[in-house]
């Protein structure tokens, strides 16, 4: 067993150095960036086929128990040290943000087509702008406001809420978009005064809890094997996307880094096509580029005040 991880370590270590003999660290973020979008989408689509047939909280369950037990494992030695914090009304706070955004998201894609609510979930950006003004009192330009209403208006072509096949739950990765802006601007506000590991391990934590305490409640046996291979691979595929991400922000910085994230929307259509046949409506890809404009356009003028 030994002699196997042995091997595996050497040749990761391996593709390592091949990567960065032949790449730039840039453009090695950008590859790891790359599998990250894919990645993320597609366990959004292994949720959306197993919201089917069991309970989204169950599914919830063993996205968080299953990175939160690989956390442990990769961090036994020094758990003492990791879960140490100054600042763990903040850190609850956050994990509760983030709880409530993957329950609002992985229940809306049991009802409505993965492109459209990833495309909805794209107005995430604007919102936390929007409440970092209000809260980290930053500045907001004109132009910046007329980038956010017509953000809006594009998350609002594609929920059409005066059309008569309107349901609330179309609502839902609006609902966990806000959910996701205040996360993110708590973290902000956290900044670097805590270790990056540390916010993992209490984000991961918190939901393994909160949805262990409600799993007896709401339990469903998986029907077959097939169905405990998905279970599984929900966190492997969620933590090699988290992984690749951060590892991706490690070399270059998240503003360089940024526009990739609307690649999401891309590969959710693509996932949502091929398994799904789902076919996005003129209104989705209308407002989905409304927005993917608008949250671009955010970006630059980000980077033309710092």
């Amino acid at each position: 067993m030994l002699v196997v991880r042995g091997n595996w370590l050497v040749m990761l270590q391996a593709t390592g150095i091949w990567f960065r003999t032949r790449f730039t660290p840039r453009q090695i973020s950008f590859m790891l960036m790359l599998v990250s979008m894919i990645c993320l989408p597609g366990m959004d689509a292994i949720v959306k086929y197993m919201s089917q047939s069991l309970p989204v909280m169950e599914i919830i369950w063993a996205r968080y128990t299953g990175h939160f037990v690989v956390i442990l494992l990769v961090f036994a030695p020094q758990l003492s040290k990791v879960l140490k914090t100054s600042n763990i009304k903040i850190q609850l706070a956050r994990s509760v943000a983030l709880f409530c955004t993957t329950m609002l998201f992985f229940q809306a894609l049991q009802f409505i087509e993965q492109g459209q609510a990833t495309a909805i979930f794209q107005i995430a950006p604007m919102i936390m702008t929007v409440l970092a003004v209000i809260f980290l009192k930053e500045r907001l330009g004109p132009r910046r406001i007329i980038s956010l209403i017509a953000g809006f208006v594009g998350a609002m072509i594609i929920i059409q809420p005066q059309a008569e096949q309107f349901t609330l739950a179309s609502c839902l990765p609006l609902a966990a978009a806000a959910s996701y802006a205040v996360y993110s601007i708590l973290t902000r506000y956290l900044g670097a005064a805590e270790s990056a590991y540390t916010t993992l391990i209490y984000t991961a934590g918190f939901g393994a809890i909160v949805s262990s305490i409600i799993l007896p409640f709401i339990w469903v046996p998986p029907e077959t094997a097939f169905d405990i291979f998905l279970l599984l691979l929900i966190p492997m595929i969620g933590g090699i996307g988290h992984l690749t991400l951060i590892q991706a922000l490690q070399l270059t910085e998240a503003s360089d880094l940024a526009p990739m994230n609307y690649l999401t929307l891309v590969f959710a259509m693509v996932w949502g096509g091929l398994i799904f046949a789902e076919v996005p409506t003129p209104s989705t890809l209308a407002g989905g580029c409304l927005i993917v404009v608008s949250g671009l356009y955010l970006i630059r003028r980000s980077r033309g005040r710092s």
